[in-house]
C-alpha cells in the first residue's frame, strides 16, 4: 500500500523525465563535475542512482561555512538543532526526511542512549564531533537509509566528511584568518589556521591543518549566584543571611555581558606512503578541544523581556575534546581494490547544566520547601571506539560491480552524574527540628553508566548491468550487536529522607534503586534493491527500496522513584527499522544545468524517542510506528559564463501512524495517530548565487556571492500535554537567514568582507518551556545574530 501510494504521488517523474531528456543536449558539459566516493567506488554524482548532495572544498571558502550548523546553508533538507558549539552530549542532532522523535530540548549533556538517525563519517571512520570544517576536499549527503554499506544509524541519511589527502608532488602553505563583530556582542569573534603539504619523498607526503577560533559570546546571564566554586566546580551557595538557614535566599553576582564564549582548538595530520603504484597507507590523527562557557540560548519571557538574555542560576559551560588515529590501506589488486580502514577514538566530554528549575516548578514537595533549591547537574562521559572495516571493491568494467565487506566496532561509555544541592542536609535538620544531626546529604541524584556495545557485521551490494542503459542493484548487511554493562541513578536525598519520613532511621541511600545489570543481544540482517536507467546519455531515473535500523540500548534509571514509580520495565529499549521506498530522476539541462527531483516514503517501526518518567529523568522507549512522505529537489549550473546559481527544496511530512501513551499507564497523555513528528518542518528551502567579475588587470576578479535558507514551523514534541510538565512542546517559528559576501581573489592571495544573518532573523530550534522548567528557567536556542566580518587568504599557489 505505501509503496502503491509512493508511486501515486510522483508520478509525475516518468513524464517530467520524458520531457527532460528531450530537452537535454545529447552531449553535456563535464566539466564541473563532481566525483564522490558515498557508494564505495568514485563516481560522478549525477551517475550515481540515489539522492546525493555534494558541497565542494570551493563552495565551503566562498561561503565561509566552517562548522556543522552552518552546512545546512549549503544542503536543501538537511537542519539541525542548533545548540552552537556546545553541543551536548555531543550529538549530532542531523535531521534528513524528518525522522526524529526526540523532542527539541537542550540534550543536558547526556549521552544519547540512542544512535543517532543520520550517520557521519569523518573519512572512512564512523565518528561525530563538531568538527571545524577546514582543509576538506568535499562533503556528501547521502539521503534515505545507508544501513548497507555504512551500518546503523544511518535510517535518514549519512554525512561524509571528506578531507583532503596529501599530496607527494607540490609543497603548499595556507594561512587564514578572520575577525568579525556580532549583534547583541560586545566581543570581537577570530581566528586563524595553518594548512601546510609537504613531499617527503616522490611516493611520500604529509599533510597538516591547524588553528584557533574564538567565538565571542552574545548571551548576557542575569542573577548568576554566588558560590564558592568555579562555573565549571561549582561549590557551595552564599546565603544572604548565613544565620537563617531557613528562609535566606541567595547573593547573585553582576550581570555576565555576553558571557558564552567559546574557545575552539584543532589540528589534523596524514601522511601518506605509497611503497608501490599499487599499494598506500594513510595515517591520520585529528584532535579538537572546545571549551564553551554558554548555551546559544535566551529567555525573553522573563524579567526585563529582552532578547539575548538568560536567568539561570548557574552558566553552563562545557569542555569536549577528541583524539582520533585511523589507518588507511588500500591495495590494488587488478581485479579489486581492497580497503583496509582501522581507527581508534577517544572523546571525553564535561560539562555543568542547571536543570533544577524541574524541581522547583514540579515537585518542590519532595524537598520540603527549600527555598535555596539550586542544584548544578555535572556530567562527564568518556568514549573509546574502536572500529575495523575490510572491503573488497570491484574495478573491472562489465556486466556485474559488486562491494563485499566485515565491519566490527567496539565502543566502551562511562557516563558519571551527580547533581547537589548545597546546604539541603542543614536546610532539613531544620525544617524537621532534629536536635540530633541526620546526615542526609546534599547528593540529590547521582548515577552511572558503564557499558560496552559491539558491532560485528557482513555487508555486500551487487550491480547487474543488464544492459549499457538499464541496471539492478541489491545489497545486505547482517550483523550481531551486543550491549552489557551496568547503569543507574540513584537519588540518595530522596532515598535517606523517604526512608526517615516513614521508618525514622537514615541509612540506605540506593532504597530507592541502584546500579542495575544491562544486557542485550541482537541478530538481525537488512537489505537493499535499486533498479536504474539511462533515458538518456544525460537523464537517469531509479527506484530504491531500502532498509534501515538503530541499535538498542539500556536505559539509566533509579528501579523506583519518591512517585513510587516501577521503573525496571524501561531499563531497556528494542532496536527500530525503517523501510525507505524512492523514485527519483536526475540529469543535466542544456550542458550545464544539473537538477535531481526524488519522491520518498519512509515505514519506521517501533522508533525510540526520548521520554521522561515522572520524577524528571530522560529515557528512550520504543513507539509503535510512524511515516515519512514527501520529496526532494535541486537545480544547480551556470548561467551565462560568469554566473554559478544552486536551488533546492524539500518538503517532508512526517507523523505517527499508532496511538501511543506519552506516559506509560495514563490514557490522558495518549498521542494519536497523526502527531507530527518533532522537528519535522514541512517545508526547507535554500539557495546560492554566485557572480565573478574580472578585473581589468587580468590577473584577479571579484565574486560576489549569496545564499539564503528557510525552514517553516515546526512542533517541539508531538503535541502539548498540560498534564505532563515534560511533554515540553512549543510550535517553533519559521525563520529564513541570508548570507553574503565580496571577495578579492589574485593566485595566491584573497580578502573579503561577509555578513551571515543579514535580516538579524531571531531563528530558534529548541526550546525548554516554562512549563518544564520554570519561567526563569526556560529558554530558546537561538542561532547567532548579524555578524560581518573580513577574511584574508594567502597561499603558495
Amino acid at each position: 500500500m505505501q509503496l502503491a501510494n509512493l508511486l501515486k504521488a510522483t508520478t509525475g517523474l516518468v513524464s517530467m523525465s520524458a520531457m527532460m531528456a528531450g530537452v537535454a543536449l545529447a552531449q553535456g558539459s563535464a566539466d564541473d563535475e563532481i566525483i564522490v566516493t558515498a557508494t564505495r567506488r568514485a563516481q560522478s554524482v549525477q551517475s550515481i542512482p540515489s539522492n546525493i548532495s555534494a558541497v565542494t572544498a570551493d563552495a565551503l571558502d566562498r561561503t565561509g561555512v566552517s562548522d556543522i550548523n552552518a552546512l545546512t546553508r549549503l544542503v536543501p533538507g538537511l537542519t539541525t538543532f542548533d545548540e552552537g558549539p556546545r553541543s551536548g552530549g555531543n550529538v549530532n542532532n542531523f535531521n534528513l526526511r524528518g525522522l526524529n522523535a526526540n523532542a527539541l530540548g537542550t540534550n543536558d549533556d547526556n549521552p544519547s542512549a540512542t544512535q543517532d538517525t543520520v550517520s557521519v563519517y569523518l573519512g572512512e571512520t564512523p565518528i561525530f564531533f563538531p568538527f571545524k570544517l577546514v582543509d576538506l576536499e568535499r562533503v556528501e549527503v547521502l539521503r534515505g537509509p545507508q544501513g548497507t554499506l555504512y551500518g546503523a544509524g544511518s535510517v535518514g541519511g549519512t554525512v561524509r566528511f571528506i578531507p583532503k589527502r596529501p599530496d607527494p608532488s607540490s609543497t603548499y602553505f595556507e594561512v587564514n584568518s578572520e575577525v568579525s563583530l556580532t549583534k547583541e556582542s560586545d566581543k570581537a569573534s577570530y581566528e586563524a589556521y595553518l594548512v601546510a603539504n609537504l613531499p617527503l619523498s616522490e611516493h611520500a607526503a604529509f599533510r597538516a591543518s591547524g588553528g584557533y577560533e574564538r567565538l565571542g559570546g552574545f548571551i548576557d546571564a542575569h542573577g548568576v549566584v554566588e558560590q564558592t566554586g568555579t562555573a565549571r566546580n561549582p561549590g557551595d551557595l552564599v546565603l544572604a543571611d548565613p544565620g537563617d538557614i531557613l528562609g535566606s535566599g541567595l547573593i547573585t553576582t553582576p550581570t555576565i555581558k555576553d558571557h558564552n564564549d567559546a574557545d575552539l582548538y584543532f589540528f589534523r595530520g596524514s601522511l601518506l606512503v605509497e611503497p608501490t603504484d599499487k599499494l598506500e597507507f594513510q595515517l591520520n590523527y585529528t584532535f579538537q578541544r572546545n571549551e564553551v562557557d554558554g548555551r546559544y540560548e535566551d529567555n525573553p519571557n522573563y524579567g526585563s523581556g529582552e532578547e539575548y538574555a538568560v536567568y539561570k542560576a548557574f552558566t553552563e559551560p562545557q569542555d569536549s575534546e577528541i583524539h582520533l588515529a585511523n589507518l588507511d590501506v588500500g591495495l590494488d589488486l587488478g581485479f579489486a581494490r581492497l580497503t583496509s580502514t582501522t581507527s581508534y577514538a577517544d572523546v571525553s566530554t564535561r560539562g555543568v547544566s542547571e536543570g533544577s528549575g524541574y524541581l522547583r516548578t514540579n515537585i518542590p514537595q519532595y524537598y520540603f520547601g527549600f527555598p535555596r533549591l539550586y542544584a548544578p547537574s555535572e556530567r562527564s562521559q568518556d568514549v573509546d571506539t574502536f572500529t575495523q572495516e575490510v572491503r573488497l571493491v570491484s574495478q573491472t568494467e562489465g556486466m556485474f560491480e559488486w562491494v563485499l565487506g566485515g565491519f566490527y566496532l567496539k565502543r566502551d561509555l562511562l557516563f558519571n552524574y551527580n547533581q547537589r544541592a548545597s546546604g539541603i542536609n542543614d536546610y532539613t535538620n531544620a525544617y524537621f527540628g532534629l536536635l540530633t544531626p541526620v546526615d542526609f546529604g546534599d547528593i540529590l541524584a547521582t548515577g552511572t553508566t558503564d557499558t560496552t556495545f559491539k558491532d560485528l557485521a557482513g555487508f555486500g551490494e551487487l550491480t547487474i548491468n543488464l544492459t549499457d542503459r538499464l541496471s539492478v542493484t541489491g545489497g545486505f548487511r547482517v550483523f550481531h550487536q551486543t550491549l552489557k554493562g551496568t547503569s543507574g541513578i540513584p537519588l540518595p536525598y530522596a532515598s535517606l529522607t523517604t526512608e526517615f519520613y516513614y521508618f525514622g532511621t537514615a541509612t540506605d541511600p540506593y532504597l530507592l534503586g541502584g546500579y542495575e545489570p544491562l544486557e542485550s543481544d541482537v541478530t538481525d540482517s537488512i537489505f537493499k534493491a535499486n533498479i536504474a536507467y539511462d533515458l538518456s546519455d544525460d537523464t537517469l531515473v531509479y527506484a530504491t527500496w531500502a532498509q534501515g535500523f538503530r541499535a538498542g540500548g539500556a536505559n539509566a534509571l533509579p528501579a523506583m522513584d519518591p512517585f513510587g514509580n516501577d521503573n525496571t520495565p524501561f531499563l531497556q529499549f528494542e532496536p527500530d527499522t525503517v523501510n525507505n521506498y524512492e523514485v527519483g530522476i536526475k540529469g543535466r539541462l542544456a550542458g550545464s544545468i544539473t537538477y535531481t527531483l526524488t519522491g520518498f516514503w519512509v515505514d519506521w517501526k517501533d522508533f525510540q524517542t526520548s521520554l521522561f518518567s515522572p520524577f524528571g529523568i530522560p529515557f528512550v522507549d520504543n513507539i509503535p510506528s510512524a511515516r515519512s512522505r514527501g520529496f526532494e529537489t535541486e537545480l544547480s549550473g551556470k548561467l551565462g559564463e560568469l554566473t554559478n546559481f544552486g536551488l533546492g527544496y524539500t518538503f517532508v511530512d512526517a507523523e505517527t501512524t499508532a496511538d501511543f501513551e506519552f506516559q506509560s499507564g495514563d490514557p490522558t497523555t495518549l498521542i494519536g495517530s497523526g502527531a507530527t513528528l518533532p522537528g519535522a518542518a514541512k517545508h526547507s528551502l535554500s539557495g546560492s548565487l554566485d557572480h565573478f567579475i574580472p578585473i581589468s588587470d587580468g590577473g584577479s576578479e571579484l565574486i560576489v556571492h549569496g545564499d539564503f535558507s528557510y525552514r517553516s514551523h515546526a512542533n517541539s514534541q508531538f503535541r502539548d500535554i498540560p498534564s505532563v510538565p515534560t511533554s515540553n512542546f512549543e510550535e517553533l517559528d519559521a525563520f529564513s537567514v541570508l548570507n553574503g559576501s565580496l571577495t578579492w581573489r589574485r593566485d595566491n592571495l584573497s580578502a573579503g568582507l561577509f555578513v551571515e544573518n543579514l535580516t538579524n532573523a531571531r531563528g530558534t530550534t529548541i526550546v525548554t518551556t516554562a512549563q518544564l522548567a520554570g519561567a526563569s528557567d526556560q529558554g530558546y536556542g537561538v542561532i547567532r545574530p548579524r555578524t560581518f566580518g573580513l577574511r584574508l587568504r594567502v597561499s603558495t599557489h
